[in-house]
């Protein structure tokens, strides 16, 4: 059933671009060429085209379309990513890609590791979509750039930074399904060299779902308990210019999440149990541009993160994650090259009643990055870092080499490839878990390679066209598994090997001035296989890793007349084993999710309304075996815009 709905999807969005493509032709449109967008996950500012590896970049008009209200919700626009969510709105939500686990994909903040050094994971579900500006996804590991954790890919979010403007100011309401409400502030100023921008937002729902449950005889429909939460979201920016030439930042963040837990459906009563965080992120930024070839620029991060966890009669449980990190680089370019050379160091903190007592890091690393351009179409990207590990006292060398090669002159074509090694350190969990921990662990380490190419056209419309593969062997993974005493443990056993196949198409087009059409497919085939044996005659050696879908697809339309839209989203996620030996597995799922909305402008006010459906095929499915998934869903929003 679910190929069927997937060959019809693909059907649907190829004719549909076809018949734009047809009608482009009977109609005037402005030509143009394929948009030039900076970005900054390599720390040398490049762009899509000329960086080393696939960079997919993700625009703050993106992320106002798609329907949703976290970092998670987001991501599902990116390539090669598997989102893992254990239930609806507000519950945990990890990232995974090219095969690799949530602790070896790296997520920054404004280039700051929000990865935390208990579990090596971000809860993606604690981070709001009101105050990020755009998403930079690297897919390859870049520990020569960032450190630990980059085995499998970079996430970096860069902040909204209001700037040009005298006052900003918008007011947003939402309600929806599952008694859902939400209300966020943002205002925005300039004062001659300082200009700020503050967010709030205030999120409830009762979360109260129905989804279905298969009992053995029949499937039976039910109702999701215990599953309500509450996010209070804070932000202010504030840029201070000091000069022409050096500026100021401070951005600082805090969220606080209170919700239930249900615990696994099996059949009877789900466990109750329920979660608090409050998290507190701040940075402070300066650059100076001190000549024409040379600016520095230097960061302070302080992170302070508190978790508290009960679960009925069982546990009761809290962590205070505290992160204070500092980094610092000078770049210095010419014609030709460039060249940045910078230290990062950082101080992590584990206080648990899970955890060993005095549980802290140093995490200190040097870097070198660089760029040589010896002609007008070929491009190197050579950098290498140093990383002193204080706990377990070890020394991390990691490097990587990359290419960017425009073969024909004129034409937007271009190819890339990169090599590398990566690595990503034990986690505060796995080191000292109370009678559990291996204080023995060394880093995981990989060896990761990938090439593709990118060609921008124009052809009756802006079209992108984009075909990588990654190929990335991880050896010394952290496995966790029972001694010959029965009791589990963590060791450096595990071994895999991960082959990703992407393509990436998009296309826009503009007709008769007031009518705009944005189509995109990304399609990736991933080969994780584990090459590890635990034990003699190990039954998952050579097997799928478990929850990683072979197959992953997503479509996105977008139709904008005037000041009016419909955005269709499209997800196919291939069926995912949920075990070692993949006997078992969860089937393929098809989502389909649109909005439509309309804006009113009078004078310098804005307003509008956006009404959002998800689910639309009322799917009954589950990301995670045991964490039943919404049926059909909606939700309205009213904004009002000054």
């Amino acid at each position: 059933m679910y190929s069927i709905k997937f060959k019809f999807s693909f059907i649907l969005i190829i004719c549909l671009l076809a018949c734009s493509n047809l009608q482009s032709q009977s109609n005037d449109s402005i030509a143009h060429t394929t948009k030039i967008i900076k970005v900054i996950s390599n720390k040398i500012n490049t762009d899509i085209f000329f960086s080393p590896s696939k960079i997919k970049l993700i625009e703050r008009t993106d992320i106002e379309n798609k329907n949703g209200e976290t970092l998670g919700d987001i991501l599902q626009l990116a390539g090669g990513v598997m989102l893992k969510a254990y239930g609806g709105n507000g519950s945990l939500n990890t990232i995974s890609t090219n095969g690799l686990g949530a602790e070896h994909t790296l997520v920054l903040l404004n280039g700051f590791k929000l990865n935390s050094a208990q579990n090596a994971q971000i809860d993606l579900s604690t981070i709001s979509k009101d105050f990020i500006e755009r998403i930079e996804v690297m897919n390859n590991g870049s520990s020569s750039l960032y450190g630990s954790e980059a085995m499998g890919g970079v996430v970096n979010i860069i902040t909204k930074n209001i700037s040009g403007k005298n006052l900003y100011f918008k007011l947003n309401g939402e309600f929806g399904s599952h008694s859902q409400r939400k209300i966020s502030v943002e205002a925005g100023k300039e004062l001659r060299n300082i200009n700020f921008n503050i967010n709030f937002s205030k999120e409830t729902s009762l979360n109260n779902y129905d989804y279905f449950f298969n009992n053995g005889a029949e499937k039976i429909k039910k109702e999701r308990f215990n599953s309500n939460y509450k996010i209070d979201a804070y932000s202010f920016n504030v840029n201070f210019k000091i000069h022409s030439h050096s500026k100021l930042n401070l951005l600082t963040y805090y969220n606080e999440l209170m919700r239930n837990l249900p615990g696994i459906e099996a059949g009877s009563e789900p466990s109750k149990s329920n979660q608090t965080d409050h998290n507190w992120n701040s940075i402070i930024s300066y650059e100076n541009v001190l000549t024409k070839n040379i600016d520095i620029k230097s960061q302070i991060n302080f992170q302070n993160n508190l978790s508290h966890y009960i679960n009925t009669n069982v546990s009761n449980s809290f962590y205070k994650n505290i992160n204070i990190s500092n980094s610092a680089q000078i770049n210095y370019s010419k014609k030709h090259f460039e060249i940045i050379p910078g230290y990062e160091i950082s101080y992590a903190s584990l206080k648990s009643n899970e955890i060993e007592d005095n549980t802290r890091r140093v995490q200190a690393g040097l870097f070198i990055v660089s760029q040589f351009k010896p002609n007008t179409s070929i491009k190197f990207f050579p950098s290498i870092r140093y990383d002193h590990i204080s706990d377990i006292k070890k020394n991390v060398f990691s490097g990587k080499l990359g290419i960017n090669f425009n073969p024909v002159k004129h034409l937007n074509w271009n190819l890339k490839s990169s090599i590398g090694n990566n690595f990503a350190s034990p986690t505060f969990n796995e080191l000292y878990w109370k009678d559990l921990g291996n204080k023995q662990l060394k880093p995981e380490s990989s060896v990761n390679f990938d090439a593709g190419s990118i060609i921008g056209f124009d052809l009756y419309s802006k079209n992108l066209l984009e075909i990588t593969y990654t190929f990335i062997e991880a050896k010394d993974k952290i496995v966790w598994s029972p001694n010959n005493s029965g009791i589990w443990s963590p060791a450096n056993i595990g071994r895999s090997v991960s082959n990703t196949f992407m393509i990436e198409v998009s296309a826009a087009k503009r007709f008769l001035k007031n009518l705009n059409l944005k189509f995109g497919l990304i399609y990736s085939y991933t080969s994780s296989i584990k090459k590890s044996i635990d034990f003699p005659g190990d039954p998952s050696y050579d097997k799928q890793i478990f929850y990683i879908p072979k197959e992953l697809a997503k479509y996105n339309l977008s139709i904008k007349y005037k000041e009016s839209g419909l955005n269709i989203f499209y997800s196919f996620t291939g069926k995912r084993f949920t075990d070692f030996e993949n006997i078992n597995f969860l089937p393929a799922v098809d989502l389909l999710e649109l909005n439509i909305y309309h804006k009113v402008k009078m004078g310098n006010f804005l307003a509008g309304i956006k009404f959002e459906l998800n689910n639309v095929f009322n799917e009954d499915y589950q990301i995670i075996s045991g964490y039943p998934m919404p049926l059909r869903n909606f939700k309205f929003n009213f904004s009002f815009e000054y």
